[in-house]
């Protein structure tokens, strides 16, 4: 079920309905628990079984840690154990492909193709809430968890079970611990505009590109041996992929937490306005944040410590280049079982580590502005690897982006890219002011988000009934 969907908004409003109208908290929980098991089933069943596998066996790790003489065993069992669910599911037969391929080469035949195993949608997000989990007990900054319904419900809460964003689990469990006792009619407006505008950025931004910019890497696909498509085709693919992926997936996340908000919960931000960062490493702050901070918590600082000390801090720069280039590395992995998405982190890794050799600050204005259109440049570069199926194809669209040929055509292709940059950034900036008009304007408010949901749902009703194929989420195959 996807969240974009009138199917999902009728199903979001049915869950708030109900989940408000039950009158303790046990119980809100347990039909949390069962909508989003539900939610998670549609998909396919069998991924239900595997997430149901998994809680069960983490939930005992967990209670187990804080009495145990090895508690290190116990947390590095879950990790393990959480990385071969994901390892097996998403990554298997990526490398038995290879391994297959590189067999070949020296003549020996691979007995098998592959496990073809499912993807379980969502595995690399609740994989990870998993792990963040026992390496908290383990770091005794919380407690273990000891209602097996409030820990299953930590792993499957429906809002974020699929994209995200990543949640920090003390602050999370303790919401779950501590239901809200009444809905709080204050966050209704807010919650109503923030989803309304998630549906906008998928909608509206999103969707109506992917088709323009598909156009180019198709083009760039073809295994043609000179480019014959004009310069201003690739031009516009480049700008208008990365506004696609950020209205895509920023609208998801809006989808996220406005529908968290209706049942009381907070979800963190996962984005600010991350186009307008002035350096790569800004834009990685404020870029999918919760899984930034998730590599940084869980794997850049683990590693740059152990290489301080496996190095007596000899080499600090060496130290944070390395752990920087793996970190990345790994980001790049965990999108994709493909290189292209490895060369993509790698991409990234390296830009980080030369502005922290560079110490790069712009301060100024100017400079500041002229980094800025540097970063996100390169933020582009790297989306055009991210997007490509392989590095003939990202090769064949940079090469289109460099041969500046058939340049008449630009003028019939830029008025979109202004239009969509003028659009998106406009959201941005205007977006935390758009719900904080003064008390006095309340009903001018709740009367725009009332015709803005008919407007929307309208709009969604429309596409459903004439047939036309809804574009899922891109972050949701990850």
């Amino acid at each position: 079920m996807l969240l974009h969907t009138p199917l999902y908004l009728i199903f979001l409003a049915v869950t708030v309905f109900v989940f408000w109208l039950l009158p303790r908290p046990a119980w809100r929980k347990a039909f949390l628990l069962l909508v989003s098991y539900g939610f998670y089933a549609l998909f396919d069943w069998r991924f239900l079984c595997i997430l149901f596998g998994l809680t069960v066996l983490v939930y005992l790790i967990g209670r187990a840690i804080p009495n145990n003489s090895h508690p290190q065993r116990l947390a590095g069992l879950s990790v393990l154990i959480n990385l071969v669910f994901l390892g097996l599911f998403k990554y298997a037969d990526f490398f038995l492909s290879d391994l297959g391929a590189i067999l070949q080469t020296l003549g020996i035949h691979s007995l098998s193709p592959g496990l073809k195993l499912l993807l379980p949608v969502g595995i690399s997000f609740y994989t990870f809430q998993s792990m963040a989990y026992t390496t908290e007990v383990y770091r005794q900054k919380i407690q273990p968890i000891h209602s097996f319904l409030d820990f299953a419900l930590y792993l499957a809460f429906f809002p974020r079970l699929i994209a995200g964003p990543l949640v920090r689990p003390a602050a999370f469990i303790k919401q779950i611990e501590q239901i809200q006792p009444k809905f709080d009619r204050n966050s209704l407006g807010p919650a109503l505009g923030l989803l309304l505008l998630g549906l906008f950025k998928k909608i509206v931004i999103a969707d109506s590109l992917a088709s323009q910019a598909d156009v180019a890497f198709r083009a760039a696909a073809l295994p043609a041996g000179d480019l014959v498509f004009p310069t201003p085709l690739f031009i516009q693919g480049f700008y208008l992929y990365a506004f696609q992926i950020y209205a895509d997936f920023s609208g998801y996340t809006d989808i996220a937490r406005a529908s968290a908000a209706l049942l009381g919960f907070q979800l963190p931000e996962n984005f600010q306005q991350p186009y307008l960062s002035t350096t790569i490493t800004s834009f990685w702050n404020r870029w999918h944040m919760s899984l930034t901070q998730w590599f940084r918590e869980y794997l850049f600082f683990p590693t740059s410590r152990f290489l301080l000390a496996k190095t007596q801090r000899r080499w600090p720069r060496l130290v944070q280049t390395s752990a920087n280039l793996i970190t990345m590395t790994l980001i790049g992995l965990w999108h994709g079982a493909a290189w292209t998405y490895v060369a993509w982190g790698l991409w990234h890794g390296m830009l980080i580590s030369g502005e922290h050799l560079l110490k790069l600050k712009p301060g100024r204005r100017w400079a500041s502005i002229l980094s800025g259109l540097i970063a996100f440049h390169l933020v582009g570069v790297g989306w055009v690897l991210f997007r490509s199926a392989s590095f003939a194809a990202a090769g064949r669209f940079l090469q289109g982006l460099l041969v500046f040929q058939q340049m008449h055509w630009l003028p019939y292709y830029l008025p979109s890219i202004l239009f969509t940059a003028a659009l998106v950034f406009g959201i941005d900036l205007a977006s935390s002011r758009a719900l904080t008009l003064p008390r006095r304007w309340a009903f001018v408010r709740h009367a725009l988000v009332i015709a803005a949901l008919v407007v929307i749902f309208s709009l969604l009703v429309i596409d459903f009934a004439r047939g036309s194929e809804m574009r899922p989420f891109i972050y949701g195959q990850f």
